[in-house]
């Protein structure tokens, strides 16, 4: 049987490949070692204030001083009012 130079190339690829697979250990003997940490949601805290309690919240505009120029960025600042 005789191959051509495409088709050594082939086999070649083939057979590298599937050595470097086989000499890779498994992801189970891998992680034996290993502690495995996992990822929590950050903590919230919801807050439910009375009924006549509400979140009064102004808008204006602040200028920031940046090396590259004053700019006009927004701005907020709120408070708990009492309903009337």
């Amino acid at each position: 049987m005789r191959f051509s130079g495409h088709g050594r190339w082939m086999i070649l690829c083939s057979l590298a490949l599937l050595v470097a697979v086989l000499a890779c250990p498994s992801p189970s003997a891998a992680e034996s070692g290993r502690v495995r940490l996992t990822r929590h949601a950050p903590l919230r805290v919801e807050v439910a204030p009375a009924g006549r309690l509400y979140r009064q919240c102004i808008d204006h505009p602040v200028v920031e001083h940046r090396p590259s120029g004053d700019t006009v960025v927004p701005s907020f600042s709120c408070r708990w009012a009492v309903r009337p």
